[in-house]
């Protein structure tokens, strides 16, 4: 929109998007599945060990569960972060073929070594990764863990164009599955699915060594598995304000919105709109800006941005009919956008915008406006009445 001009930008962000996913993850429990051969190399825990960091002044749980072969490199590599407890050795045919699985025995062990540190490690008694897929699967179900990530080192899944798949709601994956070439990683794709059933929050497949960036970036570096339905567009409260900041001032930083002063920012929040994937994080934001136009009855879509993660899904798409349903409430006579990517400008078309000229929008749009800058846009203005 107005929001898609400007150079890109590079000053530091108000707020760290970390501080967020601290904020989700306060409490909660998170397993780590090292699968084989990861974790053969002790640099496999480098970023493994910078985020156990964070979350454990985090008060976060984390269980993290590797091949026997690789559990004295982990060792080495957490250091003082180790558990002082030699880790519990599971042998993953213990109750395979009866229910519960993994047994109650394990579970306790687990709880037990929790209550005694924040981070647990442990181990199969073999090197195998379809026990481990399998047992780290049960494992995170019976737990119920707010999150299951799967490490190894391909990463996340890959579409037709080699481009990361970087996010697969649950309806998604067995038609995802079906396009995996390797046994290992349709093992893995059916483990998704099957946590998710049983009730996982999510589930990421990423590689180790951008398990940090996974958990604490709105973009992500791997495959974040999730149930799509329970996205919902709502208004953002004050509480999220923080949230949409930090985004917004992500898309300036990449050069898709409109450089704004904090204080700019802060007059178009009131009327931003978010999209929320379930309890995890917003996916796209949009805000419906009003008052600057009120003689007009008008009301300018603005702040318009998806997360890399979430493009494609639709998420632009709910957030403007949702707009336009405010819009309507409001009595106003028509909303416009600004543009100057086609895209953005063909996805307005789709919505039933049509193109106007500068004149068919409210005159206070271009006080103070670069006459040049108008001139490299297009309008888009959908009527009301």
């Amino acid at each position: 929109m107005d929001n898609f001009i400007g150079p890109r930008r590079t000053r530091a962000r108000l707020f760290s998007e970390k501080t967020f996913y601290l904020e989700e993850f306060y409490g909660k429990s998170l397993l780590f599945a090292f699968i084989p051969p990861t974790g053969q190399r002790i640099a496999d825990f480098d970023s493994l060990v910078l985020t156990l960091r964070e979350l454990r002044r985090n008060q976060s749980r984390c269980v993290v569960i590797v091949s026997p072969s690789a559990l004295p490199k982990l060792l080495r590599r957490l250091g003082r972060l180790a558990p002082k407890e030699p880790p519990p050795i599971f042998n993953p045919s213990d109750g395979l073929r009866s229910r519960p699985y993994p047994p109650d025995s394990a579970v306790a062990e687990i709880w037990e070594r929790l209550r005694a540190g924040s981070i647990v490690v442990a181990s199969m008694s073999r090197d195998d990764a379809d026990d481990l897929i399998v047992f780290a699967r049960e494992l995170a179900s019976r737990l119920r863990v707010f999150k299951l990530l799967m490490l190894e080192r391909a990463g996340g899944l890959l579409d037709k164009n080699g481009e990361t798949l970087s996010f697969v709601e649950q309806s998604r994956i067995g038609r995802v599955r079906r396009q995996v070439r390797t046994r290992a990683r349709k093992a893995i794709v059916r483990a998704a699915l099957d946590a998710l059933e049983d009730g996982v929050g999510s589930v990421n497949l990423v590689a180790p060594r951008d398990v940090y960036e996974e958990l604490f970036s709105f973009v992500g570096a791997g495959t974040l598995f999730t149930e799509m339905q329970y996205g919902f567009v709502r208004p953002v409260s004050i509480d999220d304000f923080e949230e949409v900041e930090a985004l917004i001032v992500r898309a300036q930083d990449e050069g898709h919105l409109l450089p704004r002063s904090p204080d700019q920012i802060a007059r178009i929040l009131p009327s931003c709109y978010g999209y929320r994937i379930g309890d995890e994080h917003l996916a796209g934001i949009c805000s419906l800006l009003t008052e600057p136009y009120r003689r007009d009855r008008a009301g300018e879509i603005t702040a318009m941005y998806t997360l890399t993660r979430f493009q494609g899904e639709g998420v632009a798409a709910v957030l403007v009919r949702e707009i336009l349903k405010e819009a309507e409430a409001r009595h106003l006579k028509y909303v416009f956008a600004c543009t100057s990517e086609d895209r953005v400008g063909d996805f307005f078309r789709r919505l039933g915008f049509k193109r106007a000229s500068p004149r068919e929008v409210p005159s206070a749009k271009w006080r103070g406006y670069d006459s040049s800058r108008i001139k490299r846009i297009s309008i888009f203005r959908s009527n009301l009445d």
